[in-house]
């Protein structure tokens, strides 16, 4: 994808949640940095401390915990139009409790965190933007902490499909069932039964 193509999905992603004027944009626009990222490559990894945001332009990402036994619990996934990050790693400026992996080749604009940080004190839209994303996130993880702790496997792999189904023929069987927090056969025993 061209980097101005890439750009323009991004400025219209911000645009959505916040007004940036114009002249914000064109110094935005200089922090930014255009990666492609290979199938299999990892954005971030688990013990490595995290220094930048992504946005996701093209490709499909996972975000995973793995004990030191080598096991791997699928967190998120996070396609074109999402963001990536270790959040955590950027605020308390420690290494990665999970890693990011491409599933897919992709392309991604990145900018370093405390790079924007500095932002904050240019303009009102730069710090209103990083509050509503925040508040978005917290949103999506309790209604995923939500999801693990009250809802039967099957209702978990419905609301899956739904958050997912444009995506899920990209994602190997075990991940999934690692992100719905069961065993392949159990998803394979689910998936007949709704088909």
């Amino acid at each position: 994808m061209r980097m101005e193509k890439i750009e323009q999905l991004l400025a219209s992603k911000l645009q959505s949640v916040v007004s940036i004027p114009s002249e914000e944009w064109c110094h935005f626009r200089t922090m930014l940095v255009h990666e492609r990222i290979r199938k299999q490559e990892h954005y971030v990894r688990a013990g490595e401390e995290a220094d930048s945001v992504g946005f996701v332009a093209s490709g499909l990402f996972r975000l995973y915990y793995s004990t030191k036994e080598g096991d791997e619990y699928n967190k998120s996934f996070c396609g074109q139009g999402d963001w990536i990050a270790s959040y955590s790693s950027l605020l308390l400026r420690e290494p990665s409790f999970f890693s990011i992996q491409a599933l897919s080749d992709g392309e991604l604009l990145t900018f370093r965190y405390r790079d924007y940080q500095t932002l904050y004190d240019r303009h009102p839209c730069w710090e209103r933007l990083g509050r509503i994303i925040a508040e978005r996130m917290f949103i999506q993880k309790e209604k995923r902490e939500r999801e693990l702790l009250l809802l039967p496997a099957e209702a978990r792999y419905r609301l899956f499909s739904e958050q997912f189904g444009h995506v899920a023929e990209q994602i190997p069987q075990y991940h999934i069932a690692s992100y719905l927090g069961i065993t392949p056969v159990a998803l394979s025993r689910i998936r007949r039964r709704l088909t």
